[in-house]
């Protein structure tokens, strides 16, 4: 808003401010059912309607009185009358809020009033300082006059004030939405500019039509301007997403080619934004369609990228990584496109060969715990289960990965069994600490077993050992030692592998490495997310 305009403008306000002062000396008089006998409640009222300088002494008494007597409602609401009257704004609306806590229902509806005055006046002294916090504030204001009218529709001081803030509030919005709009119209804008131009427009005339949805000068602004928006943002994400693909280098992992899809990504996330904004415009749907096959084709192409890679990695844990990035890629191409058919490709590709690097996984750990003792065998056996069940999933019509699972289940459930009774023995010479350390084993074995085969009989083990363990602990306090870490001194104890990686793998990173799982975000329009009025 010019200089100018806004000196029209504050001479208004300043007219609008004699009808407020007026609405606080008739409505927003003391209250005088205040139990501190010392106030005299007459003079403290001439004190507040004459000058805010007197308004000072009456807001210095009620504070003392306040000191005495801080969650008096009466008390309170003085105190934000006296406040207000003086000029200080945000003090009134701390007191009035405790006051609305505090206060019954007659003294709630004259704070919310209050709330109301007091929101009016901070925006009316940001002046052109902070014009959106001025119409922060009259938002405000005009929440709390509609409270207090909702529960008396008479409610006159309330009525004409919201009709003061309302008009004020609207013309202030629809008058910085025109300049918005005009800036966004100069030829000489560049693209995101002109967009965040007509953003901030856009938002101001919808504003404007919420405040007063009489006005049919915010209604056609609202219209106009979201048609200019959507136009603006469906042009520049038609142009982004028809960037040619490139490779961008990558400084953490330079052997792991990217393409560089990141124009397209925001051409999509504009023309998803102009598509919100105009669901009927048969073109902008069309460009958005275009916009998404290519984005899909070049997540397709980095899978097979990753793919190519693959068969040069000689590591399982990094084939897995790889393979899992590559999927996500295809995941991704396929959310934009779910019929995609290069992706339904390479996701097949990937997924067979993700089944074989699990089951040679799980067929190498099976081959290890045949010739180790119990402890590493249940470990072992529980990693091939792991990689058998990865495998399962990926190709369930496998019915060899589903035996090979089946058969190790079993294998490890009896591997469990004697693992937890072997731990149930005590040894000679035992301390606490390792008694303790021993029978935590056992009880973590007996756990592991019921999570896979519940039974009545491993129930009853498990509750055995936690019973043992629970009293060596109650020993060990009484002696005043510290408990022992979880697994801590009992080399023989079990210590069963977390579970690994759902089939996407963990998130994955931007830059990712070879061994290194990522992460799916949802793309967005960067652009219309600028801006701190968006």
């Amino acid at each position: 808003m010019n200089h100018h305009r806004f000196q029209a403008y504050h001479s208004w306000w300043n007219a609008v401010a004699q009808l407020f002062r007026f609405a606080v000396i008739v409505a927003g008089s003391l209250a005088t059912t205040v139990q501190a006998a010392s106030l005299n409640i007459e003079a403290l009222q001439r004190l507040v309607q004459d000058t805010p300088f007197t308004a000072e002494s009456a807001l210095a008494e009620l504070g003392a009185a306040l000191k005495e007597d801080p969650d008096n409602p009466q008390l309170l609401y003085n105190h934000a009358i006296a406040a207000y009257a003086a000029g200080h704004y945000d003090d009134a609306l701390l007191s009035l809020d405790r006051t609305e806590v505090r206060g019954r229902s007659k003294l709630l509806r004259k704070a919310r009033f209050q709330m109301g005055n007091a929101e009016y006046r901070l925006g009316l002294a940001a002046g052109t300082n902070n014009l959106d916090d001025t119409i922060s504030h009259w938002k405000q204001s005009l929440d709390h006059y509609k409270a207090v009218l909702k529960q008396v529709p008479s409610d006159s001081a309330s009525a004409t004030n919201h009709a003061i803030v309302q008009r004020l509030l609207t013309q202030l919005l629809i008058d910085g939405a025109k300049k918005a709009e005009e800036t966004g119209d100069k030829e000489q804008r560049n693209a995101e500019k002109r967009i965040g131009d007509y953003r901030n427009a856009h938002d101001k005339f919808d504003d404007a039509k919420q405040a007063d949805t009489t006005s049919q000068e915010a209604r056609d602004g609202e219209e106009r301007t979201r048609e200019k928006l959507a136009n603006a943002l469906a042009k520049e994400g038609a142009r982004k997403a028809n960037s040619p693909l490139s490779y961008k280098a990558n400084r953490r992992e330079p052997s792991l080619p990217m393409i560089d899809m990141e124009p397209i990504e925001q051409g999509v996330g504009m023309l998803q934004d102009a598509n919100e904004l105009k669901p009927k415009d048969a073109e902008i749907k069309k460009m958005l369609e275009q916009a998404r096959q290519k984005l899909a084709d070049a997540q397709t192409a980095q899978a097979q990228t990753y793919l190519a890679l693959e068969e040069r990695i000689p590591v399982p844990k990094e084939k897995l990584a790889v393979l899992r990035m590559g999927r996500e890629s295809t995941q991704k191409a396929l959310d934009q496109v779910p019929d995609h058919k290069g992706a339904q490709q390479a996701q097949e590709e990937i997924d067979r060969r993700l089944a074989k690097v699990h089951e040679d996984q799980g067929d190498m750990f099976s081959m290890m715990s045949e010739h180790q003792n119990l402890e590493n065998q249940a470990m072992s056996l529980s990693q091939a289960l792991d990689n058998y069940q990865n495998a399962g999933e990926l190709k369930p019509e496998e019915q060899r990965l589903q035996q090979k699972a089946k058969k190790t289940q079993e294998r490890l459930e009896q591997s469990l069994e004697k693992l937890g009774d072997k731990l149930m023995q005590g040894q000679q010479g035992e301390s606490l600490e390792q008694q303790a350390a021993r029978l935590e084993g056992a009880q973590q074995a007996f756990n592991e077993l019921m999570g896979l085969n519940p039974s009545e009989r491993a129930q009853q083990k498990g509750e055995d050992a936690g019973q043992q363990l629970e009293d060596v602990r109650g020993k060990l306090a009484q002696q005043g030692k510290p408990m022992p870490q979880p697994g801590g001194n009992n080399p023989m104890m079990a210590q069963m592998p977390p579970q690994q990686p759902s089939l996407d793998g963990l998130p994955m990173d931007s830059a990712p490495k070879l061994n290194t799982p990522g992460r799916r975000g949802m793309q967005q329009s960067a652009t219309m997310l600028k801006g701190p009025d968006y």
